[in-house]
C-alpha cells in the first residue's frame, strides 16, 4: 500500500477510536488505535519511487 492509503487509514482510526471514546466502546477505541497505527507503519515504509528513503534506513 502507498502513502495515501496509510494516510486514509491513520484517518479512518482515529475516528474509530475518537467515536469509541464518546460512545464508551472501549473495543472500538482500541481497533481504531491499531488500525492508526498500521496506517502510520504504512506510511514509515520506504517508497519504491523514492531509492534515497531506503538508504536513510541502511545507514
Amino acid at each position: 500500500m502507498g502513502k495515501t492509503k496509510g494516510l486514509q487509514r491513520r484517518i479512518v482510526g482515529k475516528a474509530k477510536q475518537a467515536v469509541g471514546e464518546i460512545i464508551g466502546d472501549q473495543g472500538l477505541h482500541e481497533a481504531g488505535k491499531a488500525e492508526a497505527e498500521r496506517g502510520r507503519e504504512e506510511q514509515d515504509k520506504p517508497s519504491d519511487r523514492n531509492p534515497l528513503k531506503k538508504l536513510n534506513q541502511l545507514t
